[in-house]
Parts: structure tokens; C-alpha cells; sequence
């Protein structure tokens, strides 16, 4: 009687135990085909974000501190891009960043059919890895029906690491990227000049050769173009330390002004504009004049207006004049 007892323990907690088994592989084999649905419905860019481990030096745009024992190579390199060389190279190329978009720029739903565009970005003597991370951050937060190429325009670089090793790396980014090489140093305007001339897309975006994109940066441009094809449109640009590499979010509440020297300007954004967007700061911001390096125009609508002055010389001055044009 006692064995038949002890049978009935082990037969019913073997019971409970298949069950509980029977029940755990159902659960999670659903679990995992909500994953892989929720997986799916992801944009690529905000699944590379989701993915990249944030530890390392420079993920989530943390500062990298370089240690004592390491100062004097660091003020060594510092010399050669006026930025801490150093750090820059300690970052992963895809280095994982905040989201500081405000509250009511993340849920904005945007068109479907937007223009694509062509990035256009200028480089002489660059550093490797701040060069690659601007591409990187590009291509991983751009979505892939709006990004139509990356022209890359080297304006005469000596460096030989930015000759074929940069051709060859650039082959396996996944997206069309082209090399433009100026014969002989021509300056920023006329080399951005040569990129635009040969870029493709419908909209051409300008940006500088040691940036970072951030997720959703590509879409409000864009948009804007599509509502009013003469809207110039710029980011906030926000702030790379040239001393930790650390990501610091810029102010919405500037815009670009100049004073009587026509020097460019940030400004506090006035009440006026305030009250014309009826305190919402997720609106774009009127701007009597912008930075002439970081924004997006439509293509035809850039050569409508006379493109770049192709005389200008020193670097500053586009700021002013493609404002006055626009």
C-alpha cells in the first residue's frame, strides 16, 4: 500500500512537471513570434540602435576620458584635427546615441512618399574615424527609401589612408557612396559645388565631414521640402565636445541672425515666433538667416536661386549669402 502511494507522488508530480513544460513552450514560442512580428514592424535604423550594446567608450554620446599616463599622446594628436585625435578613435564607428528629440517630435507621424535625397559631404585631410562615423550615423539613421546616395567630395587630402583603403571600405556600406577627388585644394563652397553638381537625388542635403546623425533627423527635413519645394530647411545642430567626444543636445530656442559687421549670429528666438507657433516648439522655427553648412534644399530649386557664389574664398561667408538668395 505504501509502494502504490509513492507510485501516485511520482506520477502526479511528473504530470505537474510535463505540464508545467507543455505550458512554458507554448508560452514563449508566442512570445517569440510577438518579438519577431514587433522585430519586423521596426524601422532598420531604430532596430540597429535597439541592438548595439550601450557600453563602450562613447555610447549613449558619453564623454571618453582619457587617462593621466595617456595626456601627452593625447595633446600630441590633439595638433593634427584640432580635436582629441584619442578619444575619437577609442569610439566604435557606430557608437550608440541618446534620443533627445522633445516628446511630440517622436510621435509625429510623417508621408509615406517623401523625395530621397543625396548627402553631400566635403573633406580634406578628415580623420579616419570621425569621417566614418559621420557615414555610419547616416546610414544606420536614415530610412533606406530616402537616403538615394552619400557623395563624398575630397578636396585634395594627403593622407593615404583616405585614398584606396577609404574607396575599398566605402564598397561595403550598403548603400551608394561616391568619391569625388579636386584635382588641386579648391575650398569648401566650390568643392560642395562639384558634389552637388553630380549628386541625383531630388533634395540635396549638406552636411560637414565630422557630424553625428541622430534617429528621426532625415524625416522633418524632408517634409518640409515636400509641403513648400522652397523651404530651405535646417537641423539643430547640436554639439560634439573636440575634447571628451561627448553628445550634447543644442537649443531649439536660437535661430540665425547677423549683426551690423555681417557676422552670423545665434540668436534667442523671439516672442513673436513664439506666438506665431502658439508656444508648440515641435514647429519649425522662421529664421531670417541660417548656417550655410548643415541643411537640405531641392535641387532644382538650388540651382533656381544661383546655387553657392563659386568666388567665395574663406570659409563663413556662405551662411549670409545663401540666406539672402533663399
Amino acid at each position: 500500500m505504501r509502494r502504490f502511494g509513492y507510485c501516485r507522488v511520482v506520477l502526479a508530480t511528473s504530470l505537474l512537471w510535463l505540464l508545467l513544460d507543455v505550458f512554458l513552450l507554448l508560452y514563449f514560442s508566442e512570445c517569440n513570434k510577438c518579438e519577431d512580428s514587433k522585430e519586423r514592424s521596426l524601422l532598420p535604423a531604430l532596430r540597429a540602435v535597439i541592438s548595439r550594446s550601450q557600453e563602450g567608450p562613447g555610447e549613449m554620446g558619453r564623454a571618453v576620458l582619457i587617462p593621466r599616463e595617456e595626456q601627452e599622446k593625447m595633446k600630441e594628436l590633439f595638433k593634427i584635427n584640432q580635436f582629441n585625435l584619442l578619444a575619437s578613435d577609442r569610439i566604435a564607428l557606430n557608437r550608440s546615441l541618446p534620443d533627445v528629440r522633445l516628446d511630440g517630435c517622436k510621435s509625429k507621424v510623417y508621408p509615406e512618399e517623401l523625395p530621397n535625397t543625396s548627402v553631400v559631404i566635403v573633406f580634406h585631410n578628415e580623420a579616419w574615424s570621425t569621417l566614418l562615423r559621420t557615414l555610419h550615423s547616416v546610414i544606420a539613421r536614415s530610412p533606406p527609401r530616402l537616403l538615394a546616395e552619400i557623395v563624398l567630395v575630397d578636396d585634395a587630402s594627403e593622407r593615404e589612408f583616405l585614398k584606396a583603403s577609404l574607396e575599398n571600405y566605402v564598397k561595403k556600406l550598403g548603400v551608394p557612396v561616391r568619391i569625388l577627388r579636386m584635382e588641386q585644394r579648391s575650398g569648401l563652397i566650390r568643392a560642395r559645388l562639384r558634389g552637388a553638381a553630380a549628386s541625383q537625388g531630388q533634395v540635396i542635403t549638406f552636411l560637414d565631414a565630422h557630424c553625428e546623425c541622430t534617429l528621426g533627423w532625415l524625416e522633418p527635413l524632408l517634409a518640409r521640402i515636400k509641403e513648400d519645394r522652397k523651404t530651405v530647411v535646417c537641423p539643430i545642430i547640436d554639439v560634439i565636445s573636440d575634447d571628451t567626444f561627448e553628445y550634447m543636445a543644442g537649443s531649439d530656442m536660437t535661430y540665425g541672425g547677423f549683426n551690423w559687421k555681417l557676422n552670423f549670429r545665434w540668436y534667442p528666438v523671439p516672442q513673436r515666433e513664439m506666438e506665431r507657433r502658439k508656444g508648440d516648439r515641435t514647429l519649425p522655427v522662421r529664421t531670417p538667416t541660417m548656417a550655410g553648412g548643415l541643411f537640405s534644399i531641392d535641387r532644382n530649386y538650388f540651382e533656381e536661386i544661383g546655387t553657392y557664389d563659386a568666388g567665395m574664398d574663406i570659409w563663413g561667408g556662405e551662411n549670409l549669402e545663401m540666406s539672402f538668395r533663399v
